[in-house]
């Protein structure tokens, strides 16, 4: 397809896109690091010294024996983990398949990554994927498993392949289904193909699909024997005549997937189109369970195309499964050849390459294909297939629809979009195909409004906000940084609010960079409290020029006070209308956008505004009020006040004014313009934790910290989005991003940071607790219950007189915390005893007595 961006975009029922991406791979702990090492021809693989392997615990006799393979395709952190940010103790996280944890880590990265890990508004998010065989629990965990006990269950929903997917969605708070898939060898492309499945029947809205293996291995490398699929030097050469087999080794790979419909509409980054995909079976056709089969590969690959839409002559590059053994390239190269010519395909029209050339046959060995074909239609060039020197003997390729090449190609632009296939076979003969296409250019839309924008930074830490408004800033400092407008957006609507908070109002990149690393560097951000505090709304006077530039510049609260005023442009209203337009405007713009308040209140005219906004004066009877006030009225009005629906704090009483006073119209004609307890009215409240929002200026002192953040020259835009980044790390759920009117992008930032730590269960702690010297007593055994409640229960208890039923009626947490409490302390404690003594006093005293 021609490389221009007005190009039509023709969407399919059927399209899905790609929104996003995340994996790990051996050599390239990132996606970047990947792709270059992909381009770069690189071996991923380790090969080890022998220093290394003694230091790894190989034995000696493994040493000496001369068919010992000493390399190996490993993630060197493949077993740290961050037990704390997904709320496990570091017991319960040892005890974890590694896969299950690598995977969650996985999930977290991507959907925050792109802007969904906020909780995705009301969109479903399902899970599907699957991992390699549990060697953790046969070679590390190594006990026996009696599913009638409490420890056998505990091992089973640590270790089993059924929880890896449900894990993720109990975790991150995800809706859509959750399925785990199995398929030996394709698993990782089958979950795709299911995925997209899901998508397309409504079943969810977003889908995360992929693979994962660890080999939890005593030591690394193998011995080979004869007749092994594996290769006798450890590498990997698909499709080569030098093919001699095949390594296995660990990486995750995980891709976020959407409706291309919604995709666009919604404003996601379109990594790529899935514009089909087939599974099926080998069945009993072939000459062994695990043999692959032509005919079998070959009804895949033409159904998938056929699905597509697309005919073989418009794809130009296959990833292919490509095991490098003696049996399975020919079969595969005889199937990919019969399908693309039954399809139309030309001599030499379509690159043939395997990522398992560069990392191995990992047991995400499809998912690592997919991500790595996105990646290359992304950057619009094909890598090399860096093994490869002469073809097979037994594959036919010159004059097939294939040629091989060894360093990176360009791939040129042709009449149809970019399209490329990912093969995948698994023993057991179930085989998947998808057919990729480039992603579509775009809609073209509005040029963001130039600054201020109010960027929102929040974390489970003062440590991981630091980091986290660091790397922030080094994103926003590239060339390629997202718009300001698409990262305030994603910041605030697609991302968790944590407890750890700051906000940083920026009017363009460098002034935004500036303000993160100030972050970065400044000091310590205390915990938002656990529940929002209230807010007051404390009404002064609008300047009407500003109110002007507001409205101009913030389309929210132009069309709020379109709302309220009649249509009427404020220029063109009498200055008490203006006044009360302006006022209300800018309540109910807050309000609106989740600042309600708990009590409202003012001096004058600003406790008259206040009135109104509380339902005790309508708008008519406020402005003849200020219009009389002002002079423009010969008498004052009649008035015939209400209850209030809210609060209002009186400067005339001081604090709360009495429902008996709200109703009596003097208060109102006479009572109101004699106050001067302001400060007073609203200090109990403030006093109480409650924050405070100005609505406009007042004559007295503002109590608190309510006056205009960012200082009064700064602009009236910058003022409110001051207020509203002071009111988000108070904890209020204030949200602006409808307040610009355009439809933001969700855009790519870098992900909450995870502190990791090495965590296998046949190794010592890093950070081992101190046991207790002999039996603990008194406040001692008081402190050390607490400690055992707040890591079982998953909730900080400081109090002793807390039931365990206030906490959580889990009844399987009470048999674990009375386990734990076992083992501990070394007392007998059966679950009775603890379920009938729920509180820390009650059960250290029980404890006492008992011995």
């Amino acid at each position: 397809m021609p490389d221009a961006d007005e190009s039509d975009v023709t969407v399919r029922p059927n399209d899905v896109a790609v929104i996003g991406m995340c994996g790990r791979f051996p050599g390239a702990p990132d996606l970047d690091a990947f792709w270059n090492r992909l381009r770069a021809g690189d071996d991923m693989l380790t090969t080890y010294t022998d220093d290394e392997l003694v230091a790894a615990g190989v034995p000696e006799r493994v040493l000496r024996d001369p068919h010992y393979v000493r390399r190996a395709a490993t993630l060197p952190d493949a077993f740290d983990f961050d037990p704390e940010f997904f709320g496990y103790t570091r017991r319960e996280a040892k005890l974890i398949d590694p896969q299950q944890r690598l995977m969650l880590e996985v999930a977290w990265e991507l959907l925050d990554t792109i802007g969904y890990s906020g909780g995705a508004d009301d969109q479903a998010v399902g899970v599907f994927a699957g991992a390699a065989m549990n060697t953790y629990l046969t070679n590390v965990v190594a006990r026996s498993c009696d599913l009638l006990t409490y420890d056998g269950i505990e091992v089973m929903v640590a270790n089993d392949k059924d929880y890896l997917t449900t894990r993720i969605s109990y975790k991150l708070g995800l809706t859509g289904p959750s399925v785990n898939v199995q398929t030996a060898c394709s698993t990782s492309l089958v979950a795709v193909h299911v995925a997209a499945q899901s998508l397309i029947a409504g079943e969810c809205d977003i889908a995360l699909a992929g693979g994962v293996s660890v080999i939890a291995n005593a030591y690394p490398g193998y011995v080979h024997g004869e007749g092994m699929m594996f290769s006798p030097d450890g590498r990997c050469r698909p499709f080569d005549a030098d093919a001699v087999g095949t390594t296995f080794g660990d990486g995750v790979g995980l891709v976020a997937l959407k409706r291309l419909a919604e995709a666009i509409e919604d404003g996601d980054r379109v990594l790529a189109v899935l514009k089909g995909s087939a599974i099926n079976n080998d069945g009993s056709g072939k000459i062994g369970y695990t043999a692959p089969s032509v005919e079998g590969q070959r009804a895949v690959i033409s159904e998938a195309h056929a699905v597509a839409g697309v005919d073989s002559d418009t794809i130009t590059y296959v990833e292919a499964h490509g095991t490098a053994t003696a049996l399975g390239d020919p079969i595969e190269f005889t199937a990919l050849s019969e399908a693309f010519v039954g399809g139309g395909a030309r001599p030499g029209q379509c690159a043939l390459g395997s990522c398992k050339a560069n990392v191995g046959h990992l047991a995400a060995a499809g998912i690592t294909g997919f991500i790595k074909t996105v990646l290359a239609l992304r950057h619009r060039e094909i890598p090399g297939h860096p093994t490869f020197t002469r073809p097979n003997p037994r594959i036919e390729l010159a004059g097939s629809p294939f040629h091989i090449n060894t360093r990176p190609l360009a791939w040129q632009p042709g009449p149809t979009p970019r399209r490329a296939a990912v093969s995948s076979f698994g023993i057991g003969g179930t085989n998947a195909h998808v057919v990729l296409e480039e992603a579509p250019p775009l809609p073209a839309r509005p040029t963001p409004d130039a600054g201020p924008r109010l960027l929102a930074v929040s974390a489970r830490s003062d440590r991981a906000l630091r980091d986290l408004a660091g790397r922030l800033a080094d994103a926003l400092a590239r060339p390629d940084a997202p718009d300001l407008a698409d990262a305030e957006y994603t910041l605030r609507v697609g991302r968790r609010g944590f407890a750890h908070r700051r906000a940083v109002v920026a009017d363009d990149h460098a002034t935004a960079v500036a303000g993160l690393r100030a972050v970065a560097a400044g000091a310590a951000a205390a915990p938002t409290a656990e529940t929002a505090p209230a807010v007051s709304f404390l009404f002064g006077e609008v300047p009407v020029e500003d109110f002007r530039v507001l409205a101009e510049r913030v389309p929210a609260v132009a069309d709020i006070a379109r709302r309220s005023a009649d249509n009427a442009p404020i220029s063109a209203q009498s200055p008490p209308a203006a006044r009360v337009t302006a006022a209300l405007a800018l309540a109910t713009l807050w309000a609106e956008s989740g600042a309600r308040p708990d009590a409202v209140g003012g001096a004058g005219a600003g406790e008259v505004l206040a009135a109104c906004f509380s339902g005790v004066l309508d708008e008519t009877e406020t402005l003849a009020l200020l219009s009389w006030r002002a002079g423009l009225l010969d008498g004052p009005p009649q008035v015939r006040p209400r209850v209030p629906r809210v609060p209002v704090l009186s400067a005339v009483v001081g604090g709360e004014l009495p429902e008996s006073r709200a109703l009596d119209p003097l208060h109102w004609t006479r009572d109101v313009w004699e106050g001067g307890r302001l400060a007073e009215a609203f200090g109990g409240r403030t006093g109480d934790g409650a924050t405070v929002v100005a609505i406009g200026t007042t004559a007295e002192p503002l109590p608190g910290d309510c006056g205009p953040d960012g200082g009064s020259a700064a602009s009236p835009v910058a003022r409110l989005l001051h207020d509203a980044a002071r009111l988000w790390s108070a904890g209020v759920p204030v949200d602006w991003s409808d307040w610009s009117g355009r439809e933001p992008r969700r855009v790519p930032l870098p992900a909450h940071p995870l502190y990791r730590s090495r965590l296998r269960l046949d190794e010592p702690d890093q950070a081992p607790p101190t046991a207790p010297v002999g039996p603990p007593s008194g406040e001692e055994l008081k402190r050390l219950l607490a400690k055992l409640w707040t890591e079982v229960l998953r909730t900080e208890v400081d109090r002793y007189d807390l039931s365990i039923f206030d906490i959580d009626d889990d009844s399987v947490l009470a048999v674990r915390l009375a386990r734990r409490i076992r083992t501990e302390l070394g007392v007998h404690l059966p679950t009775i005893d603890l379920l009938k003594n729920p509180t820390i006093d009650r059960l250290a005293a029980h404890l006492s007595r008992v011995g």
